[in-house]
């Protein structure tokens, strides 16, 4: 009669050392094998240095010059962590990642083939994982680019911190272009009404000017002495004239300051360290990939030797 048998596990039969003690010479030779395989495999990882820029964002990411260039005394010249911000923004935009596309055709650099179907995924996917940007806890900003070739790395993260001034100046001179454009309107609108104003004065029939009552009111020093000479729709047409030429000086400043925004280049960041090509490569780290492979395997072997040493088979 054919014997039947169960299989359970002995919870009482684990022991790691007297397992390491069994089985040692199992356990070196997978740790030999691992370490061999490991090793060979991380020769084939394509190196890659890293090259990274220190920057703080200037004054005028959070702040606008006013027509004579004053800022405000306030406003922190480095460190601003809300003018960091607007800089980290700037540096995940597609006009930093498009202008670096274009130039380092950056396709065939990360071996993307143009009949790929998700080919912008793909590049996007590299872009995100060869190129960061963060804060520090300085509130400075850190530029990181890693690539097989270490003068295209140093250069491509000096390039992105250049462009950083390019594209908050053309968004500068865009917003300047469209405010200029709506001030200009409002002000020959001003200055129409301030110039028949100028006409109603001039056919009034008095025999004096705005400049004239002036000169009067200084001179008496009393309005009501000086205000009996003219008739009160003529007053009331000095203060309306008054009035929008004053509005007219304020448009005019505001058109000037706009003027100033869609012709000007500012800086916007300053440089603390600049990217140099690196000597040495920062990836593959072979040694913890080796020591890591390595463990691994160990720890899968010591799991599986133990597994299979608590199952028990009972005969019956």
């Amino acid at each position: 009669m054919k014997k039947t048998g169960t299989i359970h596990f002995r919870t009482d039969s684990f022991n790691l050392i007297d397992l390491v003690i069994k089985y040692w010479k199992a356990l070196l030779i997978t740790f030999i094998v691992a370490a061999v395989i490991s090793s060979v495999v991380s020769l084939t990882i394509t190196p890659l240095f890293r090259s990274t820029v220190v920057l703080y964002p200037t004054t005028n990411v959070v702040e606008t010059q006013t027509l004579f260039g004053v800022q405000s005394s306030s406003t922190a010249l480095f460190g601003d962590e809300t003018a960091t911000e607007k800089v980290l923004q700037i540096l995940r935009s597609d006009n930093i990642k498009n202008y670096l596309v274009r130039k380092y055709d950056l396709m065939k650099h990360y071996g993307i083939s143009n009949n790929a179907k998700y080919r912008y995924t793909l590049l996007e996917g590299k872009l995100n994982k060869y190129i960061k940007s963060r804060k520090t806890q300085y509130n400075s900003i850190e530029i990181s680019v890693l690539d097989r070739d270490a003068k295209i790395a140093s250069t491509m993260a000096n390039d992105i911190a250049w462009q950083i001034d390019t594209v908050f100046n053309q968004i500068v001179k865009d917003a300047g272009k469209k405010s200029y454009q709506a001030i200009f309107n409002s002000y020959n609108e001003q200055l129409q009404r301030v110039r028949q104003l100028e006409d109603s004065l001039k056919h009034s029939g008095q025999p004096v000017y705005p400049g004239d009552l002036r000169a009067g009111k200084s001179k008496t020093s009393s309005w009501s002495v000086a205000s009996a000479q003219f008739s009160p729709e003529f007053l009331r047409l000095i203060n309306m004239f008054e009035t929008e030429n004053g509005n007219l000086s304020a448009i005019r400043e505001r058109l000037t300051e706009a003027q100033m925004l869609a012709e000007q280049n500012l800086p916007y960041t300053h440089i603390i360290n600049a990217a140099n090509a690196s000597e040495k490569k920062a990836l593959p780290r072979r040694s913890y990939i080796v020591i890591t492979a390595s463990l691994s395997a160990l720890l899968l072997m010591i799991f599986i030797l133990g597994l299979a040493d608590s199952v028990v088979k009972d005969e019956q």
